[in-house]
């Protein structure tokens, strides 16, 4: 049982900064569909870096994680600026709180 922890532990260390790596740089492709109105795909993208992000054993990733997967649930809505505008405040709350998000600001 010890072992095959270890051993989870060890491929979650190696595979855990490709995740980080995706998730930055689906992030900032989002930022961008954002900018250009293109919500529902962005919100995709962001659903799925919510999932590489939980990936990751730290506390605050699975907070961000978290954080995302809101975020997304708003831009979806789609019910006006008030969502969007939420969407959007949680998300830079999000990106602050990714230890290898080195640019808040995003795209």
């Amino acid at each position: 049982m010890a072992t095959e922890l270890e051993g989870t532990n060890r491929l979650n260390q190696i595979i855990g900064p490709y995740y980080c790596q995706a998730a930055l740089r689906l992030c900032i492709e989002a930022r961008a569909l954002y900018a250009s109105g293109d919500e529902k795909k962005a919100a995709e993208i962001c659903s799925f870096v919510a999932t590489l992000c939980s990936e990751n054993d730290f506390k605050t990733c699975i907070d961000e994680s978290a954080m995302c997967a809101q975020a997304s649930k708003h831009y979806l809505k789609g019910q006006g600026p008030e969502e969007f505008k939420k969407g959007n405040e949680i998300c830079m709350e999000a990106r602050k709180l990714c230890p290898q998000n080195h640019m808040v600001a995003g795209a």
